[in-house]
């Protein structure tokens, strides 16, 4: 049976799964190849915004390979169906049900499954939707966070780390927040001013918006105290009342860390709920891939930075 091969049609397969419209031009290897090409370049453009430096130029190295490789397979999906001519003969896999199959295998399995395995273990893109790291990440900040290569599960003091609450909510709620304490050290807080292992901490990165100290209602003041308690260091436990802004010395457990947000008066972060195991820990921001704001619109200056 002979019918003629539409290249417009091949170009919609191709939109559909990678390779489908060389299938449906009689490429079969065709298939293939692009199925394997296509998860190829997601991984090397996730990789590169992970391990080449940040910048403009690292973001667009990226997305020119994903780009570039899906023209690629349209432009050679239509050209395959132009070849076929009007004489193209019906090949036994040019059935309706063998392209719903192709789509079901290699669209829905190996993409989304290649996908779900690099955000997994290579890298994951979230939004930033609260101040709380503010000006380090801003309302409507797009990032990458890098979950590869594993060191990065064991971030150093001050490293900013993506994880996953210790509070219960559906769904798990991730926070991104500052690292500051880490199994072993002793922290304390006077009047905002972090002291670790007894020395202050020069935090350069730090704001404050309320004129006034925040005045917390006592069940906060109650939560702070229960979970400091266990790990109070200083003297007269029976007679400590932390705050927000004055607590401790409490002394970070073993496997666990302790996060602060940067804008302090507008973050909820370890000094309401306490340390975090290290297990939690999702992944490293690593770089700016797009920045909007309600009345700024595009952020362009901040597209293309690194997160530290």
């Amino acid at each position: 049976m002979v019918s003629r091969r539409e290249p417009w049609l091949a170009v919609l397969l191709s939109l559909f799964t990678p390779g489908l419209g060389q299938l449906y031009a009689g490429r079969p290897k065709a298939l293939v190849g692009f199925a394997l090409l296509g998860q190829l370049a997601t991984w090397l453009a996730l990789g590169s915004w992970i391990f080449l430096p940040a910048g403009w130029l690292t973001l667009l190295l990226g997305f020119v390979l994903v780009l570039g490789v899906l023209l690629a397979n349209i432009v050679h999906a239509a050209r395959a169906a132009s070849r076929a001519g009007p004489g193209y003969e019906l090949r036994a896999y040019n059935r309706w049900y063998i392209y719903l199959a192709a789509y079901g295998l290699l669209g829905l399995l190996w993409q989304r499954g290649g996908f779900q395995l690099a955000k997994a273990n290579l890298a994951e893109a979230f939004r930033i939707p609260s101040a709380a790291m503010e000006p380090t990440l801003l309302v409507g900040d797009f990032i990458f966070v890098a979950k590869a290569p594993r060191s990065l599960r064991s971030p150093q003091h001050a490293a900013i780390v993506v994880f996953q609450s210790v509070e219960d909510s559906l769904p798990p709620l991730r926070i991104v927040k500052r690292l500051l304490g880490l199994p072993g050290d002793t922290l304390r807080m006077i009047g905002d001013t972090i002291y670790r292992n007894g020395t202050r901490l020069s935090e350069s990165y730090v704001v404050h918006v309320a004129s006034e100290p925040l005045a917390l209602e006592e069940f906060r003041l109650q939560q702070i105290r229960s979970w400091q308690l266990p790990h109070y260091a200083g003297r007269d436990p029976g007679h400590y009342r932390p705050t927000i802004r004055d607590w401790g010395p409490v002394v970070v457990p073993a496997d666990s860390f302790f996060a602060l947000g940067d804008n302090r008066d507008e973050s909820y972060d370890s000094r309401f709920y306490g340390f975090v195991p290290t297990a939690n820990i999702i992944g490293q921001p690593r770089i700016i891939y797009f920045s909007y704001g309600r009345d700024a619109g595009v952020r362009w200056n901040r597209i293309g930075r690194e997160v530290f």
